[in-house]
Protein backbone atom coordinates (compact mmCIF):
# COMPACT_ATOMS: atom_id res chain seq x y z
CA UNK A 1 0.00 0.00 0.00
CA UNK A 2 2.77 2.05 0.64
CA UNK A 3 4.40 1.36 -2.56
CA UNK A 4 1.21 2.45 -4.41
CA UNK A 5 0.76 5.92 -2.17
CA UNK A 6 3.96 7.11 -3.40
CA UNK A 7 4.10 5.97 -6.51
CA UNK A 8 0.51 8.33 -7.30
CA UNK A 9 2.40 11.28 -6.18
CA UNK A 10 5.49 10.50 -8.74
CA UNK A 11 2.93 10.10 -11.72
CA UNK A 12 1.42 13.08 -10.89
CA UNK A 13 4.77 15.02 -10.54
CA UNK A 14 5.76 13.57 -14.08
CA UNK A 15 2.33 14.27 -15.81
CA UNK A 16 2.96 18.22 -14.18
CA UNK A 17 6.73 18.41 -15.53
CA UNK A 18 5.42 17.10 -18.78
CA UNK A 19 2.64 19.63 -19.03
CA UNK A 20 5.10 22.40 -18.25
CA UNK A 21 7.12 21.32 -20.49
CA UNK A 22 4.65 21.59 -23.24
CA UNK A 23 4.05 25.07 -21.92
CA UNK A 24 7.00 26.32 -21.67
CA UNK A 25 7.95 25.36 -25.38
CA UNK A 26 4.75 27.00 -26.25
CA UNK A 27 5.40 30.14 -24.46
CA UNK A 28 9.43 29.84 -26.46
CA UNK A 29 7.41 29.70 -29.64
CA UNK A 30 5.30 32.53 -28.99
CA UNK A 31 7.90 34.81 -27.78
CA UNK A 32 9.58 33.84 -30.83
CA UNK A 33 6.89 34.04 -33.37
CA UNK A 34 6.37 37.79 -31.76
CA UNK A 35 10.32 38.58 -31.76
CA UNK A 36 10.11 38.04 -35.62
CA UNK A 37 7.12 40.02 -36.02
CA UNK A 38 8.89 42.87 -33.94
CA UNK A 39 11.48 42.41 -36.61
CA UNK A 40 9.55 42.64 -39.97
CA UNK A 41 7.66 45.69 -38.10
CA UNK A 42 10.60 47.57 -37.42
CA UNK A 43 12.10 47.15 -41.38
CA UNK A 44 8.95 48.17 -42.76
CA UNK A 45 8.51 51.27 -41.00
CA UNK A 46 12.40 51.78 -41.38
CA UNK A 47 12.27 51.47 -45.17
CA UNK A 48 8.64 53.74 -44.79
CA UNK A 49 10.53 56.67 -43.21
CA UNK A 50 13.46 56.81 -45.58
CA UNK A 51 11.20 56.61 -49.14
CA UNK A 52 9.09 59.34 -47.36
CA UNK A 53 12.36 61.70 -46.66
CA UNK A 54 13.52 60.41 -50.06
CA UNK A 55 10.62 61.75 -52.17
CA UNK A 56 8.74 64.23 -50.13
CA UNK A 57 11.79 66.32 -48.57
CA UNK A 58 12.94 67.73 -51.52
CA UNK A 59 9.49 69.70 -52.23
CA UNK A 60 11.03 71.82 -49.10
CA UNK A 61 14.50 71.47 -49.82
CA UNK A 62 16.73 73.19 -51.79
CA UNK A 63 18.24 69.81 -53.07
CA UNK A 64 15.56 67.91 -55.72
CA UNK A 65 14.87 64.98 -56.87
CA UNK A 66 16.36 64.59 -60.19
CA UNK A 67 19.66 65.97 -60.29
CA UNK A 68 20.89 65.41 -56.15
CA UNK A 69 21.59 62.56 -54.19
CA UNK A 70 19.37 61.71 -51.55
CA UNK A 71 22.16 62.06 -49.12
CA UNK A 72 22.56 65.88 -49.87
CA UNK A 73 19.26 66.07 -48.28
CA UNK A 74 20.76 65.66 -44.84
CA UNK A 75 22.75 69.21 -45.84
CA UNK A 76 20.14 71.17 -46.84
CA UNK A 77 16.87 72.81 -45.34
CA UNK A 78 15.16 70.16 -42.80
CA UNK A 79 18.77 68.04 -42.93
CA UNK A 80 17.44 66.77 -39.70
CA UNK A 81 14.41 64.52 -41.08
CA UNK A 82 17.17 63.01 -43.26
CA UNK A 83 19.71 62.25 -41.09
CA UNK A 84 17.25 60.32 -38.48
CA UNK A 85 15.72 58.57 -41.35
CA UNK A 86 19.01 57.22 -42.37
CA UNK A 87 18.95 56.21 -38.82
CA UNK A 88 15.32 54.68 -39.12
CA UNK A 89 16.91 52.67 -42.65
CA UNK A 90 19.94 50.98 -40.74
CA UNK A 91 17.93 50.10 -37.31
CA UNK A 92 15.25 48.71 -40.28
CA UNK A 93 17.54 46.80 -41.90
CA UNK A 94 19.44 45.28 -38.85
CA UNK A 95 16.02 44.55 -37.85
CA UNK A 96 15.19 42.85 -40.99
CA UNK A 97 19.04 40.46 -41.01
CA UNK A 98 18.13 39.37 -37.67
CA UNK A 99 14.19 38.46 -38.47
CA UNK A 100 15.66 36.46 -41.80
CA UNK A 101 18.54 34.70 -40.00
CA UNK A 102 15.84 33.52 -37.25
CA UNK A 103 13.39 32.26 -39.44
CA UNK A 104 15.76 30.86 -42.13
CA UNK A 105 18.43 29.57 -39.81
CA UNK A 106 19.42 25.84 -41.24
CA UNK A 107 19.29 26.63 -44.95
CA UNK A 108 21.56 27.35 -47.23
CA UNK A 109 22.73 31.04 -47.52
CA UNK A 110 20.97 31.95 -44.32
CA UNK A 111 24.08 33.31 -42.48
CA UNK A 112 26.07 34.68 -44.75
CA UNK A 113 22.92 36.67 -46.34
CA UNK A 114 21.90 37.88 -42.73
CA UNK A 115 24.84 39.10 -42.43
CA UNK A 116 24.88 40.79 -45.55
CA UNK A 117 22.02 42.78 -44.87
CA UNK A 118 23.00 43.78 -41.76
CA UNK A 119 26.26 44.84 -43.40
CA UNK A 120 23.68 47.24 -45.27
CA UNK A 121 22.30 48.40 -42.24
CA UNK A 122 25.37 49.86 -40.64
CA UNK A 123 26.78 51.26 -43.64
CA UNK A 124 23.44 53.26 -43.61
CA UNK A 125 23.72 53.99 -40.24
CA UNK A 126 27.69 55.35 -40.87
CA UNK A 127 25.90 57.54 -43.72
CA UNK A 128 23.81 59.37 -40.93
CA UNK A 129 26.84 60.24 -38.61
CA UNK A 130 29.00 60.66 -42.01
CA UNK A 131 27.47 63.86 -43.98
CA UNK A 132 28.34 63.71 -47.30
CA UNK A 133 30.17 66.56 -48.91
CA UNK A 134 28.13 68.81 -51.59
CA UNK A 135 28.14 67.05 -54.89
CA UNK A 136 29.51 63.90 -53.94
CA UNK A 137 32.78 65.15 -53.76
CA UNK A 138 35.38 63.75 -51.54
CA UNK A 139 36.73 67.06 -49.80
CA UNK A 140 36.55 65.86 -46.60
CA UNK A 141 37.04 63.01 -44.12
CA UNK A 142 33.37 62.38 -43.60
CA UNK A 143 32.19 63.12 -47.20
CA UNK A 144 34.96 60.07 -48.02
CA UNK A 145 33.59 57.74 -44.95
CA UNK A 146 30.36 58.83 -46.29
CA UNK A 147 30.78 57.01 -49.48
CA UNK A 148 33.01 54.22 -49.05
CA UNK A 149 30.41 52.73 -46.34
CA UNK A 150 27.35 53.78 -48.82
CA UNK A 151 29.52 51.50 -51.36
CA UNK A 152 30.52 48.76 -49.30
CA UNK A 153 26.89 48.58 -48.54
CA UNK A 154 25.50 49.37 -51.77
CA UNK A 155 27.36 46.29 -53.02
CA UNK A 156 26.49 43.62 -49.85
CA UNK A 157 23.16 44.43 -50.00
CA UNK A 158 22.78 43.36 -54.06
CA UNK A 159 25.24 39.95 -53.03
CA UNK A 160 22.95 39.76 -50.40
CA UNK A 161 19.93 39.52 -52.25
CA UNK A 162 21.04 36.84 -54.40
CA UNK A 163 22.55 34.62 -51.90
CA UNK A 164 18.89 35.12 -50.36
CA UNK A 165 17.53 34.40 -53.12
CA UNK A 166 18.41 30.67 -53.50
CA UNK A 167 18.01 30.74 -49.04
CA UNK A 168 14.20 31.17 -50.27
CA UNK A 169 14.16 28.42 -52.74
CA UNK A 170 14.97 25.71 -49.81
CA UNK A 171 13.23 27.05 -47.28
CA UNK A 172 9.02 26.01 -47.18
CA UNK A 173 7.91 28.80 -45.48
CA UNK A 174 10.07 31.20 -48.15
CA UNK A 175 9.69 29.42 -51.30
CA UNK A 176 7.45 30.71 -53.17
CA UNK A 177 9.08 34.45 -52.85
CA UNK A 178 12.89 33.39 -54.29
CA UNK A 179 11.44 34.26 -58.18
CA UNK A 180 10.69 37.45 -57.34
CA UNK A 181 13.55 38.02 -54.95
CA UNK A 182 16.01 36.81 -57.95
CA UNK A 183 14.68 39.16 -60.35
CA UNK A 184 14.84 42.57 -58.07
CA UNK A 185 18.33 41.37 -57.86
CA UNK A 186 19.50 41.51 -61.09
CA UNK A 187 17.60 44.44 -61.49
CA UNK A 188 19.03 46.19 -58.60
CA UNK A 189 22.31 44.64 -60.28
CA UNK A 190 21.77 46.43 -63.23
CA UNK A 191 20.32 50.04 -61.50
CA UNK A 192 23.68 49.80 -59.74
CA UNK A 193 25.68 50.76 -63.05
CA UNK A 194 23.39 53.48 -63.57
CA UNK A 195 25.33 56.64 -64.61
CA UNK A 196 25.93 58.51 -61.31
CA UNK A 197 26.41 61.99 -62.43
CA UNK A 198 24.74 64.34 -64.76
CA UNK A 199 21.49 65.91 -64.36
CA UNK A 200 19.86 62.54 -64.07
CA UNK A 201 22.38 61.03 -60.83
CA UNK A 202 19.34 61.67 -58.28
CA UNK A 203 16.43 60.02 -59.63
CA UNK A 204 18.77 57.45 -61.14
CA UNK A 205 20.04 56.49 -57.49
CA UNK A 206 16.42 56.62 -56.38
CA UNK A 207 15.67 53.88 -59.08
CA UNK A 208 18.03 52.16 -57.57
CA UNK A 209 17.19 52.27 -53.50
CA UNK A 210 13.87 52.46 -54.53
CA UNK A 211 14.17 48.57 -56.05
CA UNK A 212 16.27 47.73 -53.10
CA UNK A 213 13.50 48.66 -50.63
CA UNK A 214 10.77 47.37 -52.98
CA UNK A 215 12.60 43.86 -51.86
CA UNK A 216 13.39 44.95 -47.98
CA UNK A 217 9.72 45.49 -47.62
CA UNK A 218 8.72 42.40 -49.88
CA UNK A 219 10.86 40.43 -47.70
CA UNK A 220 9.69 42.03 -44.21
CA UNK A 221 6.19 41.32 -45.38
CA UNK A 222 6.47 38.03 -45.92
CA UNK A 223 8.72 37.91 -42.89
CA UNK A 224 5.07 39.06 -40.89
CA UNK A 225 2.85 37.00 -42.73
CA UNK A 226 5.46 33.71 -42.01
CA UNK A 227 5.33 34.53 -38.22
CA UNK A 228 2.02 35.63 -37.72
CA UNK A 229 0.53 32.24 -39.89
CA UNK A 230 -1.37 30.10 -37.08
CA UNK A 231 0.76 26.62 -36.32
CA UNK A 232 -0.94 23.59 -36.45
CA UNK A 233 -1.16 21.60 -34.10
Amino acid sequence: MQQENTGQPVHGAQVTETRGGRDGSASGAVGGRRGSNLFATVALVGSGCFVASALLLPAVSEYGIRQDFISELALGRYGFVQTLAFVAFGVGALALAAGLRKTTKGSWGSLAGSVLVGLFGIGVLLDAVFPLDPGGQMATVAGTVHLMAALVAFVCMIVAMFVLSRTFKQSAGWRSLWSVSLALAFLALAAFFLPSGGEWAGLFQRVFVGIVISWMVIVATRLRSTVLRPTVR
